[in-house]
């Protein structure tokens, strides 16, 4: 029991203070190194009149500029990649600044400083060499940026990239030496009333981009930082696995609970005669009651203590070094919880205390002298149950150590049944998160889906392209705004060009007549819907298709109609037949959707509907859409492309999430697998216990230990073998109700998947763990005396 209360102790403390203070120390980076409140890109550097109109409504706006340029390693560095980028920026003084892990920033006009996962995945060190577009560098620091906790190059791509990807920083110096051109015009804004809500901070946001259009700048990105996956992925993901081990602290501490009231009636049943002299003798109940709960407090407590002590300095930096390996975040301290030391130490001690307390309690409310007869144990006719004459000496025999021990039996399967269901739990975890980014590759409806910043036309007239193509030369050239006066900005440009500004853009380059004849229009938008249980709210997008869509099939949509799936409905509060609550945090505006029929598909987590219903509902325009579905690949101008979503995609997700999540099963695996062995040995332990003296008995009446053991230990192993089949089907409706409570806080829909292996694997793990405890029981078989036999106390 020390050694299970210390171990689960450990590994839970250690895990969930180190996400805890990862979570702690990324909240806190927004004050501490000025964290920007959005970003907006523009085609060419904005006049300052521009920015001071845009900084009038209520922010602070600092250039951001960087370019991405070409990276080379040296010969010694892992990998040999080299197809790398790296994103250079000025040496930041004012708004997302530096943390540096090791090092310094650039002082000299030679050196630079680099990501620092992406350091820790080449082997880049302080000190070595890099080439930066054709120019040589040393690394003076290894860092990491605020606004780049995960390194993803584009917001719009569905996993960051550390190994060809990273940010630096170099002197202005170097960053001129370099060349600006091909630079990116960022723009990084600080908020005067930072504890503005989104609403609030999009209402202003959509003002700035007003602004800024009007002055005559031509935005090619606008993003708030919440929306800002660099910014806010690497807290989300530590935040979330708190659920899963809050659930394995949970499940540990049902499991101790359960064994402590196994072993507080074992103890009692076994002392019953000495306790009964006592109380014969004059000893109060409440003596024996201090005196049996002291060992059991005193050994929680200890081990308790020792657990939370090994979890924060033994457990806690590994713990910690599973999120240090993915993202970049700043160097590492531990932040000291109370609400976790409550939940992991106090919470398991408190319940060893109470439920000792009160099975001493209840135990020792029995008379003297049912103490002295050995009364204490539950007494029943099946004792007394006949059984059939046919059967032979040994099979009766062995009946009769079932049917007298059943009630521990019973235990035992409970037992067995709790940490079967821990090591399933551990086990699982992985095939599930593996099921559902397979199903997220096949949720992708098309091979190429297209998701656009504004609806742009491809089919078109070739007068049509060169046309928008003319006027893109000119609003994107360097002079644009010398000629053109009033015309500064692109909507102008069209129509200086005599482009109807009321049409939709046509698209610039061109595609083959086939490709354009398999093009599907369709519509989407994200919005919130509130979840079953844990007050948050799951991102659902709504799609708009076409009624008769060659993409998406067998969906009845139209007048009126909007299909759902399965797993929406699974995660959300969300019944067909009846109106849902969808909000758009963007716009502050809140939708009631009635669904009308769901789907089968349990990882898509969508709502459908006609494009016409789509763009009535939003107070679209009739033709409006915002995305293309296609199974060939398009040429499509970059400028209004917002990402582009195909299965290759969904794949490197599934990637991404093994990689984060499979040492994490892996640690679960390490506290389950001690666990059961502890578990199984105390709870079979108090069978062979109670069963001391009749074993003494058939070695007075001269049975060898090997006959001995196939009448004791042969009825266990039947009852341990028979549990683990039985217990299956119990196992996999609780852990699906687990499963539930886990993921609730992840985005998506994860269904339980059992692979039949993990069945498998489960039943060897319980056989080999019971061979174990076996072998031991054996032992403890051979050393039961034969003088136990003449201590008669009655």
């Amino acid at each position: 029991m020390f050694l299970m209360m210390m171990f689960a102790v450990a590994f839970t403390s250690g895990f969930m203070m180190a996400a805890n203070s990862i979570v702690v120390i990324g909240d806190g980076m927004r004050d501490a190194y000025v964290i920007e409140d959005g970003h907006f890109v523009v085609d060419f550097q904005a006049d300052e009149d521009s920015i001071a109109d845009v900084e009038a409504l209520g922010c602070t706006v600092y250039q951001d500029f960087y370019n991405n340029v070409p990276l080379s390693l040296p010969e010694t560095a892992s990998g040999q990649l080299t197809d790398l980028t790296v994103r250079l920026y000025q040496n930041r003084t004012q708004v997302n600044l530096a943390s540096y892990a090791q090092g310094c920033e650039p002082t000299q006009a030679n050196e630079i400083a680099l990501d620092r996962v992406f350091c820790a995945n080449h082997d880049l060190s302080v000190g070595d060499s890099v080439t930066v577009n054709g120019q040589e560098f040393v690394i003076s620091g290894i860092m990491t940026l605020p606004d780049y906790q995960a390194l993803f190059e584009k917001n719009s791509n569905f996993i960051f990239n550390a190994i060809t990807f990273s940010v630096a920083q170099v002197t202005p110096e170097a960053y001129e030496a370099i060349g600006s051109a091909g630079q990116t015009f960022n723009y990084s804004f600080v908020m005067n009333d930072r504890s503005l809500d989104k609403p609030t901070r999009v209402d202003i946001e959509e003002e700035m981009m007003k602004t800024l259009s009007s002055d005559g700048e031509t935005l090619s990105d606008f993003i708030d930082y919440e929306d800002n996956q660099g910014i806010g992925y690497a807290t989300d993901d530590a935040a979330h696995d708190q659920v899963m081990w809050m659930v394995l602290v949970i499940i540990l501490v049902v499991i101790m609970a359960f064994v402590f009231v196994v072993l507080t009636g074992a103890t009692i049943e076994a002392e019953s005669a000495v306790i009964g002299t006592l109380l014969a003798s004059g000893w109060r109940k409440g003596e024996l009651l201090r005196h049996y709960l002291a060992l059991p407090v005193i050994c929680g407590f200890v081990a308790c203590s020792l657990g939370l002590v090994l979890g924060i300095t033994v457990m806690e930096e590994p713990m910690a070094g599973l999120y240090y390996n993915s993202y970049s975040l700043p160097p590492y301290h531990l932040i000291w919880s109370w609400r976790i030391v409550f939940l992991t130490t106090i919470v398991p001690f408190l319940l060893l205390s109470g439920i000792t307390l009160f099975g001493l309690m209840r135990k020792l409310g029995n008379t003297p002298l049912q103490f002295l007869r050995r009364e204490v144990a539950h007494k029943s006719r099946r004792h007394s149950l006949h059984l059939p004459d046919g059967l032979t000496y040994p099979t009766r025999f062995r009946l009769r150590v079932l049917i007298r021990n059943l009630s521990h039996f019973i235990t035992l399967f409970a037992g067995i049944l709790f940490a079967s269901l821990l090591l399933l739990f551990g086990t699982c975890m992985l095939p599930v998160v593996q099921n559902y980014a397979s199903q997220m590759r096949d949720n992708v409806a098309a091979q190429y889906e297209y998701v656009l910043k504004t609806p742009l036309e491809l089919q078109g007239t070739s007068s049509d392209r060169a046309a928008y193509a003319a006027a893109e030369d000119i609003a994107y050239s360097d002079n644009a705004l010398d000629g053109f006066g009033d015309y500064g900005y692109f909507s102008d440009m069209i129509r200086a060009m005599s482009v109807d500004e009321d049409a939709t853009p046509v698209n610039t380059l061109e595609n083959s007549s086939e490709a354009i004849a398999q093009v599907e229009k369709f519509a989407m938008a994200t919005v919130e819907i509130e979840r079953a249980f844990g007050g948050e709210s799951e991102e659902v997008t709504i799609y708009g298709i076409q009624p008769d869509s060659a993409y998406w099939q067998g969906l009845d949509i139209g007048d009126g109609k909007i299909v759902a799936t399965k797993g929406l409905a699974e995660k959300t509060k969300l019944e067909v037949g009846q109106s849902v609550s969808a909000y758009d945090a963007r716009e502050g505006e809140a939708y009631d959707l009635c669904i009308t029929s769901a789907t089968e598909s349990e990882t898509d987590m969508s709502l459908y509907m006609s494009i016409d219903d789509f763009n009535q509902l939003f107070g679209n325009d009739a033709d409006y859409f915002n995305a293309y579905a296609s199974n060939e690949p398009l040429q499509i101008d970059e400028r209004f492309v917002a990402s582009v979503i195909t299965p290759d995609e969904m794949d490197k997700i599934a990637d991404q999430l093994v990689d984060s999540m499979g040492s994490i099963m892996q640690m679960m695996m390490a506290v389950a697998v001690p666990v059961y062995l502890i578990l199984v040995y105390l709870l079979t332990k108090t069978v062979i216990d109670r069963s001391a003296r009749s074993i003494s008995y058939m070695k007075v009446f001269g049975y060898r230990a090997r006959e001995v053991n196939g009448l004791y230990i042969r009825p266990i192993t039947y009852v341990v073998l028979g549990s683990l089949v039985v217990s299956m089907p119990i196992i996999v409706s609780m852990l699906t109700v687990l499963m539930k409570v886990v993921f609730m806080s992840y985005s998506g829909n994860f269904p339980l998947v059992i692979p039949a292996s993990n069945y498998v694997l489960l039943f060897v793990v319980g056989v080999v763990a019971y061979a174990f405890v076996a072998f031991l029981h054996v032992r403890r078989v051979k050393r039961v005396p034969l003088e136990l036999a003449m201590k008669i106390s009655e």
